[in-house]
C-alpha cells in the first residue's frame, strides 16, 4: 500500500512589483480564501519579504517564511526560491509542493482536484497546466537592421502549423525529489501536461486589476 503523501502549498509573494505596486498585498485574500476550501494541504507557506503579508498570513493561520533577498528580486527564478525553501525548511524529498501565484486570483476547485488525482499515481513526478498560445512562433519575427523569421519557415496555411501549447502556472505541482531536474519554470520532459480550455485571468497592471474588479461586480 502506497504511503500517504504530504502536500504543501507555496505562495510566493515579493514585496516589490513593477507593473502594479503592492499587487501581492492587494490580491492575497483571493488565493488565501480559496486555499481554505482545500482540505488536503498539510501545510500552507507564504514565502515573502513583506511584513504586511506576514500579518495577513497570521489571519489565515498560514506559515510565513522570510525569503532570502537574493530570491526576492525581479530576476529570481521560481525554482531557486523552491530550492531555498526545501533546503532551509528541510522538506522531505517525497513531499509534493504546489505553486500558487497571487496574480491568478480566480481558481476552480475541480481543476485542483483533478491535479490531486494525478499526484496519487506512482509514476507522478510533476504536473503543469498548458494553454493555447495567443500567437504562433511561425508568425513571429525578429526586427533588427533586417527582419528575420524567429523560426525559419514558409508555412502559409493555418492547418499546416504545428499544434503548440504554452505552459501556465495556474496548475503546478511536483515532488521535491524532482525539483533539481526541473527547469527554471518548474517543468521537464516528464512533466504531466494538463491542457486548459478556458481563459485564465492574470493581474499584472492597474488596468488588469480594474477589469477584474469591474467583472466581479457584474
Amino acid at each position: 500500500m502506497q504511503k500517504k503523501l504530504k502536500h504543501i502549498a507555496i505562495i510566493p509573494a515579493r514585496k516589490n512589483s513593477k507593473g502594479l505596486k503592492f499587487k501581492n498585498r492587494i490580491l492575497f485574500n483571493y488565493t488565501a480564501k480559496f486555499l481554505k476550501k482545500i482540505k488536503w494541504f498539510d501545510q500552507i507557506i507564504v514565502a515573502s519579504d513583506d511584513e504586511f503579508l506576514k500579518n495577513s498570513s497570521k489571519k489565515f493561520r498560514f506559515n510565513f517564511y522570510n525569503r532570502d533577498k537574493k530570491n526576492a528580486r525581479d530576476n529570481s527564478s521560481i525554482k531557486s526560491l523552491m530550492q531555498e525553501l526545501v533546503k532551509k525548511l528541510q522538506i522531505n524529498r517525497n513531499y509534493i509542493l504546489w505553486l500558487f501565484y497571487l496574480t491568478i486570483p480566480t481558481k476552480e476547485k475541480k481543476d485542483f482536484t483533478k491535479l490531486k488525482n494525478i499526484t496519487n499515481k506512482k509514476s507522478f513526478t510533476s504536473a503543469l497546466s498548458f494553454i493555447s498560445p495567443k500567437s504562433h512562433p511561425y508568425d513571429c519575427w525578429i526586427i533588427n537592421k533586417k527582419i528575420t523569421k524567429f523560426i525559419k519557415n514558409d508555412v502559409f496555411r493555418r492547418q499546416d502549423k504545428i499544434k503548440l501549447y504554452e505552459h501556465h502556472h495556474y496548475l503546478c505541482a511536483f515532488k521535491v525529489s524532482e525539483l533539481n531536474k526541473l527547469n527554471s519554470e518548474l517543468l521537464n520532459s516528464n512533466t504531466a501536461p494538463i491542457i486548459l480550455k478556458k481563459d485564465i485571468i492574470e493581474i499584472d497592471s492597474v488596468k488588469d486589476l480594474n477589469n477584474f474588479l469591474k467583472n466581479k461586480k457584474k
